[in-house]
């Protein structure tokens, strides 16, 4: 399979890896397993978001020239433990997701942009049609952006070399940040089409995710 003999995608390293609550596992492209840094890229004729499932280094990703047809669009560690994605966009019923060879590697599809707003604060707010549960395993120590309606954004993202940390000033009036321990495994459905939330170009959160469902497994803690 493309992307190395360590792939956590071979089938002979993932078998008893990826947590059964979540999908599949059969569905190895489906899976982003492990916090490691990700990278995304977007088909500019279709809007379609294809994510290299494997961890890669830095330097490997400066390396990588989008091919023809394609941008380069996220690049970010990954804050759940482990991801999944139950179709790509425009499938009919749950199953594997659509792969394309590209540059060397395997790229799922995963996403396609539905709207991007930018708020005063600065946020990026989009729409984007995606199905994405997460598992956050109990220990973890998480910020939270609550959208202020009873529902909250959970971490997706960081940026690889962020210049700072999130913070309160990067937020519109009515939301805010909770930091909050696990007590037990956190385990997220995004709906589709899902808000995806990026503050300071740096971190991404997405949901909505009833603010219940974090409460019933977590305590909050000081910022």
């Amino acid at each position: 399979m493309i992307g190395g003999p360590t792939s956590i995608h071979a089938p002979d390293v993932f078998e008893g890896v990826a947590d059964a609550r979540l999908g599949d596992p059969a569905w190895v492209d489906n899976w982003t397993i492990g916090r490691g840094l990700r990278f995304e890229l977007i088909e500019t004729s279709t809007r379609r978001v294809v994510i290299c499932q494997d961890e890669v280094a830095a330097e490997e990703l400066r390396a990588f020239e989008a091919p023809d047809g394609f941008a380069h669009a996220l690049a970010g560690a990954a804050v759940a433990d482990q991801a999944f994605f139950s179709r790509s966009p425009g499938a009919e019923q749950d199953g594997p997701v659509e792969v394309v060879e590209l540059g060397g590697r395997r790229f799922a599809f995963i996403a396609r942009p539905v709207s991007i707003e930018t708020r005063p604060s600065g946020a990026v707010d989009m729409v984007i049609n995606k199905h994405h549960s997460m598992l956050y395993r109990a220990g973890r120590t998480l910020d939270v952006l609550d959208l202020g309606d009873g529902t909250v954004a959970t971490p997706a993202w960081a940026a690889p070399d962020p210049s700072g940390c999130v913070s309160d000033e990067m937020l519109d009036d009515g939301r805010r940040l909770h930091r909050v321990r696990l007590t037990d495994d956190l385990l997220t459905t995004i709906p589709d089409p899902a808000r995806v939330i990026v503050l300071d170009g740096a971190f991404g959160f997405h949901g909505p995710v009833d603010r219940t469902v974090v409460e019933r497994v977590s305590e909050e803690i000081p910022r």
